[in-house]
């Protein structure tokens, strides 16, 4: 399986900034918003594409684009079910959801031309034991693991194996012989200040019934069949063709 360890540390990056970017610096970052959802659901495949619609789809679309990476908190009971005990208030732990755009990043389709770092064997098999300690971390949106498990040349194991990587230093799986793995450089290494993200000329974006096309502004043209997925899209398709 494929994982863009990139992208999900943008995502980290940009569910941080959910939480606490407001007013112009908040409008601003939308565009960085806009690159990772189009980049991820680009490369997505058709079933992670409806699951994240299926997602968004659920938040109004007054808060599209930051709704694809906002993590929101989901209430988890404690053994009284916290609440009021003896007059005293007793707080409710809260968990981090995933964001809808961590679907599309987990749903990559398959290509032999990638980066082999962000290469994993397939969950569930006994070469993935290693790495589900990665696995359990991303189900959880624990980012706090998650980026001590993004290394320079791929994933990295608590152990210290890097994804992609044989005991001698070769690449297993993911590149064909004699041509490098394709180079994920559209997308910056996560930083620990604000990355510098490029921006591409006409960057589309995805919500269920909606699509906003990001250049010198944002235009929203609002589709008025519900589920109408494929005139969506080639929306999309035509507006790029026109920007070439």
């Amino acid at each position: 399986m494929f994982i863009d360890r990139h992208r999900v540390g943008m995502a980290v990056e940009l569910s941080a900034w959910e939480r606490s970017l407001k007013g112009p610096e908040r409008t601003l970052r939308e565009q960085d918003v806009a690159l990772l959802i189009k980049a991820a659901y680009d490369d997505a495949t058709e079933q992670a594409r409806a699951e994240f619609m299926a997602k968004v789809g659920k938040y109004p679309t007054s808060a599209w684009p930051w709704s694809a990476v906002q993590a929101a908190v989901a209430m988890q009971p404690r053994g009284g079910g916290g609440g009021n005990v003896g007059g005293i208030a007793i707080p409710v732990p809260v968990v981090p959801t995933r964001p809808a755009v961590l679907i599309l990043i987990r749903g990559q389709a398959e290509s032999a031309d990638v980066d082999p770092g962000n290469r994993l064997p397939t969950r569930g098999t006994a070469e993935s034991i290693e790495w589900e300690p990665l696995h359990k971390a991303l189900d959880a949106w624990d980012t706090a693991t998650i980026l001590r498990w993004i290394g320079p040349q791929g994933w990295v194991s608590s152990v210290g194996t890097t994804a992609g990587t044989t005991p001698s230093g070769g690449t297993s799986g993911g590149a064909t012989a004699g041509k490098p793995a394709e180079s994920t450089g559209d997308l910056p290494a996560p930083q620990t200040s604000t990355p510098a993200i490029p921006m591409w000329r006409q960057p589309a974006v995805l919500a269920a019934g909606a699509v906003a096309v990001v250049a010198t502004g944002v235009t929203v043209y609002v589709l008025t069949r519900p589920g109408d997925q494929a005139r969506l899209e080639a929306e999309i398709l035509r507006r790029q063709r026109e920007a070439q």
